[in-house]
């Protein structure tokens, strides 16, 4: 995990500095593991950019993105799951996720971010993923 960070980290400093990114946000995950690996991306990348909080909220089901077929399902899967905890206003957020299929929890976020008015602008970062074909991911 750690070789990824460090292949990925040039791409994101360089996003940073062209987008003029002031925060950063790292998609929560899903299902629990015993090694998250988005919280080893942010160790290992540390960004130094302020971190806005974005929880995922679980019911009494948990639903992974990737167990979802349809975009529709998707959408309102991530419009019901996450919750931004920030006070701050940014101008550029930059949204950190590990898999993309669909787009729809980094769109989602963004879109909790813009109209709470947090932020101006977002700018998406994937580690992995096919927007295209989003059934291709099964496992992170």
């Amino acid at each position: 995990m750690k070789e990824i960070a460090t292949s990925i980290k040039p791409a994101i400093i360089n996003l940073i500095k062209s987008q003029n990114i002031d925060s950063v946000v790292f998609v929560p995950p899903t299902v629990p593991r015993q090694i998250q690996f988005m919280k080893i991306l942010e160790f290992e990348l540390a960004l130094s950019l302020a971190k806005v909080d974005v929880l995922k909220v679980i019911g009494d089901v948990r639903v992974p993105q990737k167990t979802l077929k349809k975009i529709e399902d998707r959408i309102e899967n991530a419009q019901n799951t996450f919750v931004v905890k920030n006070k701050a206003k940014f101008e550029t957020t930059l949204i950190i996720d590990d898999a993309v299929g669909s787009g729809a929890s980094i769109n989602q976020i963004a879109c909790k971010l813009t109209q709470a008015k947090h932020t101006q602008s977002v700018v998406g970062f994937a580690v992995t993923g096919s927007l295209n074909d989003f059934e291709v991911i099964s496992e992170v």
